[in-house]
């Protein structure tokens, strides 16, 4: 078994590209309470990778996939306003693009997973909707009931088997 676990970027500067002295705080905080991970690999914007290293973690590398939705997909997050992991379902049930793209995010997820030992975990640290679309793709009956979408430095813990996504969780940060 093999566990992903994918957080969404802390705060940034509104007026910036890069995180805020808040947001390294932050994932500072967050940091302190997490596990060892086999890999790292983050999107490529600068606010991903501030992020993993002010978490504590050395990046192995980048991926484009994780920093964006491809213009194919012809829907702006801004536009939709998802409120929930079950709003997020719904639109892959409803959108054949939108399902692809959910669907190629579980899939960068499980080969970036494969790359770690059996019994190994990779973070992934990436944007809110890039984290729900996948996980909704990975678990279409598990996720409706986790709740709200991703603050800052939230994300899913997701369990492979070698097979197939077996259960996951979501990991919300408090205060």
């Amino acid at each position: 078994m093999r566990t992903l676990e994918h957080r969404r970027h802390s705060r940034r500067d509104p007026v910036s590209i890069h995180l805020s002295d808040q947001g390294r705080a932050l994932a500072h905080a967050v940091g302190a309470t997490l596990p060892h991970f086999d890999r790292v690999v983050t999107s490529p914007k600068p606010r991903a990778i501030e992020t993993a290293e002010a978490l504590g973690c050395r990046s192995a590398a980048t991926l484009d996939g994780l920093g964006q939705m491809p213009d194919e997909v012809g829907v702006s997050l801004d536009v939709l306003r998802l409120r929930s992991f079950a709003e997020y379902v719904a639109v892959i049930r409803r959108s054949e693009e939108m399902a692809a793209y959910a669907a190629g995010q579980a899939e960068l997820w499980r080969t970036e997973l494969e790359r770690v030992p059996e019994g190994g975990t990779l973070l992934l640290v990436s944007h809110g909707g890039v984290i729900e679309f996948g996980a909704a793709s990975a678990l279409p009956r598990e996720v409706p009931s986790w709740g709200p979408p991703l603050g800052y430095l939230e994300g899913v813990r997701l369990r492979w088997d070698g097979q197939r996504w077996v259960s996951g969780e979501v990991v919300r940060v408090l205060g």
